[in-house]
């Protein structure tokens, strides 16, 4: 045995001795502590002694522990340097424009922000990043991997996706880009409802969602949607000053629940939504602090939640800085719950009412649509407000000629697209049609979940106005 496998031994000998175990007979817990330590002795002493390649005990040791975190959770990780992994999370960084997580054990998109890069290149929520710059995801931890597709601006990183119901991987280069994606962002569709979609939560999301909502109030909107899909999450006080914009002052928001402790997050008053009727818009990238509010607005009743079920990503991680090292460990101390008791973490939020996105067809069907000539030229030659246009015709009298004429060519477009193997929806084609034109509301107003829930608002509209 060589000096530096003896003086490994010797560390994982005094670091049992003093283990804040009692060494006792009778406690089988403990006995098969210190066996599995004896094994684990055993196993580095050969390694160290037979390998071919007799590896170095300290990346022998780094690599046992990382593993043994591995095993507990996605999120729980071992820092060789933590000062450096934090200053090199607090800088300056370009990325793709996505969050991802570990779902099922595998590296999973959460949410490809809208215009980001990964959105452009066809990233979608629910993919699966098998290998990054060719090397496989599996033996990677989540920060690992996050700090993989992080670089420099302006420069090339190859990833390989596995997508469902695709029979083969689905390989991508994307450039990396500085990131700025506006936490909210507000409008008033359809007949005058009021629309707010949260990016993520921030320091300044709370106030945006009251400004928002101030603005609603003038305008009388009558009701709200509150959009979370693709949501990633974000500040826990962001999540809870914002359910607190619709819930009663003192009502549970969350609570965090750990191995002896629970601390319980409340509505902060006073209430200033003014009992809008309210919808709330769900996903699969919906995690986090958007699980968080969803939950508690579906378990006071104080609106519907529509869509899919939600990601479930809610625990709280503490890091602890290890002695005489500029290593730490981070750990998962808690877990949040909904106001109910659901477990975030493990379940994620259930909608009250599902409500679908475009099918998988569908969606490869519009990628071919996104800088079609046919659509373009069909814009140019209605003009950039031709979905505003197109629902006036729809309702015009038959001897409204120009509405006739409109109404021709729309069909006509449909008819050439059906040609080339294009076949969508009505709703599917304006869809496409939204995405090129410049007027923010057009997109909103041709999503078919955003559709839903302002069929379900008038619903609510009436049973209010029922005695």
């Amino acid at each position: 045995m060589n000096k530096t496998t003896f003086h490994v031994l010797l560390s994982i000998v005094f670091i049992a001795a003093f283990l804040p175990f009692s060494w006792s007979a009778e406690d089988t817990a403990d006995e098969e502590l210190l066996e599995n330590l004896a094994l684990f002795a055993q196993i580095l002493a050969h390694t160290q002694q037979a390998h071919l390649d007799t590896p170095e005990a300290k990346t022998l040791m780094d690599g046992a522990i990382k593993g043994m975190l591995r095993t507990l959770d996605p999120y729980s990780q071992f820092f060789t340097d933590y000062s450096k992994f934090r200053m090199d999370n607090q800088g300056n960084y370009a990325g793709l424009g996505m969050t991802i997580g570990i779902r099922e054990d595998v590296l999973t998109v959460i949410t490809p922000f809208k215009g980001s890069p990964a959105s452009l290149a066809g990233m979608q929520s629910g993919d699966v990043i098998s290998h990054i710059e060719g090397e496989p995801t599996a033996v990677m931890s989540l920060d690992d991997a996050v700090s993989q597709l992080r670089g420099e601006p302006g420069t090339p990183v190859s990833i390989t996706v596995i997508r469902a119901e695709e029979s083969r991987p689905i390989e991508l280069t994307i450039t990396r880009e500085v990131i700025r994606i506006p936490s909210v962002e507000k409008n008033i569709i359809g007949d005058n409802i009021g629309y707010i979609k949260l990016n993520q939560f921030l320091g300044t999301t709370a106030n945006d969602v009251d400004n928002a909502l101030a603005e609603f109030l003038q305008h009388n909107v009558r009701g709200v949607i509150l959009d979370l899909r693709l949501n990633p999450g974000g500040l826990l006080s962001a999540a809870v000053d914002v359910a607190s914009d619709f819930l009663q002052q003192g009502q549970l928001v969350v609570y965090s629940k750990g191995i002896d402790t629970r601390e319980d997050f409340v509505a902060k008053g006073p209430s200033r939504d003014n009992a809008f009727p309210l919808i709330v818009l769900v996903n699969g990238g919906s995690a986090s602090a958007s699980e968080i509010v969803a939950g508690a607005i579906k378990d006071h009743g104080r609106g519907l939640v529509m869509g899919a079920k939600t990601f479930g990503k809610a625990s709280v991680q503490r890091v602890f800085p290890l002695s005489n090292s500029k290593a730490a460990v981070k750990l998962t101390v808690a877990r949040y719950f909904t106001p109910n008791g659901t477990d975030i973490d493990k379940i994620g939020i259930m909608p009250d009412v599902k409500s679908a996105w475009f099918s998988r067809s569908e969606q490869l069907m519009q990628l071919k649509l996104r800088a079609h000539e046919k659509l373009n030229a069909f814009i140019e030659e209605s003009g950039d407000d031709v979905l505003v246009q197109l629902a006036s015709a729809e309702r015009a009298p038959r001897d409204d000629r120009p509405a006739a004429k409109l109404l021709r060519q729309y069909q006509r477009l449909t008819d050439e697209l059906t040609e080339e193997q294009i076949v969508l929806s009505d709703l599917g084609i304006k869809y496409a049609i939204a995405r090129i034109t410049e007027n923010p509301r057009d997109e909103l107003e041709s999503d078919p979940q955003i559709v839903a829930a302002i069929e379900q608002l008038k619903v609510l509209e009436l049973f209010r106005k029922a005695p």
